[in-house]
């Protein structure tokens, strides 16, 4: 079975809308559908928002299911050169508010104790992730995807990042507590966001009101179409 993690209602809207919905599950007050989904089996989650929430679904998910690989996807901000509307997707993903320097100088801004800098991705999934935005033609870079309990609209807060890291491309709330999480239960996984917002850009939190809705529903939209595409190979 493949799951399917978003935060928000409007991440998940057009999943639904396009599922064979046959069992629906309330865990932990997280809600699961299992069903059909371009002809798969599937389980779609929804988080809620924030590292704690997504942590929750994803140890939720590999506990009681059987679950061969994992999606995340919705919506991120986008760091430079990233556009609105473009897709990212993981090389890895990594913390953006961790920082226990002051206690262990060894550890890098950004590494938790005992776990992975970056936990990165499964690399079947990830290239054909990217052959199918290369069959639909969509604008996407592969990079780092950071994640953090802030909405963050000054990259100068990402700056002990950037100066390691040359290709960090998205910020968002979840995907690291997704990652680990798949990592420790040895699941593969891939992060696919839309960008609603720049940061940086003076007109960020308005960009990302006016184009949340519809950067949310091009990105479920893409995971239908990959889906469509996707051949297990066992």
């Amino acid at each position: 079975m493949i799951a399917i993690i978003a935060a928000m209602d409007k991440e998940l809207k057009i999943l639904l809308n396009h599922m064979q919905i046959d069992l629906i599950d309330t865990i932990a007050d997280k809600i699961f559908y299992q069903g059909k989904l371009s002809g798969k089996d599937v389980i779609v989650a929804k988080s809620g928002i924030g590292k704690v929430n997504a942590a929750i679904t994803t140890t939720a998910l590999c506990l009681k299911y059987d679950i061969e690989f994992i999606i995340n996807t919705g919506v991120a901000g986008g760091l430079f050169p990233i556009n609105s509307g473009d897709i990212v997707v993981s090389e890895g993903v990594m913390y953006s508010d961790v920082d226990v320097v002051q206690i262990d100088p060894d550890l890098p801004y950004g590494q938790m104790p005992g776990d992975p800098y970056i936990v990165y991705a499964d690399d079947a999934l990830v290239n054909k992730t990217i052959n199918t935005l290369n069959q639909m033609k969509f604008n996407y870079r592969k990079g780092i995807i950071a994640s953090g309990d802030q909405f963050v609209t000054d990259s100068m807060k990402l700056k002990p990042l950037q100066t390691v890291i040359d290709h960090l491309y998205a910020v968002e709330m979840e995907s690291m507590s997704v990652a680990i999480t798949a990592f420790k239960f040895n699941i593969p996984f891939v992060i696919i966001r839309g960008i609603s917002d720049v940061i940086d850009d003076t007109l960020q939190v308005q960009m990302y009101t006016n184009s949340v809705e519809d950067i949310a529903d091009m990105t479920a939209s893409f995971v239908i179409s990959f889906l469509e595409g996707y051949r297990w190979i066992e």
